[in-house]
């Protein structure tokens, strides 16, 4: 998709920018695909507002559940974001774009992405009606929700034949920076007043100047008399501070913690979150007490029990009616 529409995204006419920029959003959701993220960024700067709109929530789209150890860009966009939405004197519609695009970035608590396809790779027409409908959010604001339909959740949960949800551990055979959750902001709280000059009268200003003349004179004469006790007291002190020169205390420095490299694996515990990028590193342990029915690595999987006659340490209830 973003070679086919890469000629438009160059058009001089800026309706035609900003449908090469959600048609991206739409078809590479949730992909992390670097083709469309190069396409979309010049867009983002665009000098129509409604363009900057369009390619910010495009973007968003494509840049769901990716994390910034895994492409940069992810962080420059979210700063990018904080920024147009901050900024008084950004245009009304790139801010909208850019608090829709910070939203879709985080729905859900940043366990949902944006499905299209089914796993036996169907289309999902709740999902395709629900971003249709959000793509004409500009007729009519409440229409945004509608693109709740195209969200899907990102967790493996594995159920037993009771439909329970055990404890056990699968491996992720991935460093975990690739796919752990972003951090979370910070908002400086320091806040500096200024300072407004007050009047000053001018019989005050005189008053002032006889009083700092007073005490200026009176400084002098202070340290005329300090400076000649002083002399007297240092010629003592040099022979004191010359036999206690070499007992100086050594202070011991605390060692530099050394940086541990990252793991190359991380034991996830059922239930869990799996992103879609993360799915083809999930493996089940040899010794692991379940095993999955039928081999998938998010979703809701069915397990079988190999040792049924242990102890059961369920972790969740589900209550499920049919």
């Amino acid at each position: 998709m973003p070679r086919i529409v890469s000629l438009l995204s160059e058009s001089y006419n800026p309706h035609v920018r900003y449908g090469a920029a959600l048609a991206v959003g739409i078809s590479c959701a949730g992909t992390g695909l670097c083709e469309a993220i190069s396409l979309l960024e010049p867009l983002t700067s665009d000098v129509v507002d409604f363009v900057r709109q369009g390619a910010l929530i495009a973007m968003a789209m494509v840049m769901v559940q990716i994390s910034e150890a895994s492409d940069s860009r992810v962080g420059t966009f979210r700063r990018q974001l904080e920024k147009t939405i901050l900024d008084k004197h950004e245009d009304t519609m790139s801010k909208m774009g850019a608090i829709l695009a910070s939203g879709i970035l985080d729905a859900g608590g940043r366990n949902v992405t944006i499905k299209l396809l089914s796993k036996s790779k169907h289309d999902k027409i709740t999902a395709v009606v629900g971003l249709a409908v959000f793509s004409q959010f500009w007729y009519w604001y409440p229409l945004i929700y509608f693109v709740s339909l195209a969200f899907s959740p990102t967790a493996f949960i594995g159920l037993n034949y009771d439909l329970k949800v055990p404890k056990f551990d699968f491996v992720s055979h991935a460093k975990p920076s690739l796919f752990e959750y972003p951090k979370p902001t910070t908002v400086a709280t320091t806040s500096s007043a200024v300072k407004l000059p007050t009047a000053v009268l001018s019989t005050s200003a005189r008053a002032e100047a006889r009083a700092s003349k007073k005490e200026a004179e009176k400084a002098n004469a202070e340290k005329a008399s300090g400076a000649e006790s002083s002399c007297a007291t240092t010629s003592s002190n040099k022979g004191k501070s010359s036999s206690k020169g070499g007992d100086s205390m050594q202070v011991d420095t605390p060692a530099e913690k050394k940086n541990e490299p990252e793991p190359s694996f991380e034991i996830l515990t059922n239930p869990a979150r799996v992103v879609p990028a993360q799915e083809k590193y999930i493996k089940f342990l040899e010794e692991s007490r379940y095993l999955p029915i039928k081999s998938s690595p998010s979703g809701f999987v069915l397990l079988k029990d190999v040792r049924p006659d242990e102890h059961k340490q369920i972790s969740l209830y589900l209550h499920i009616y049919l």
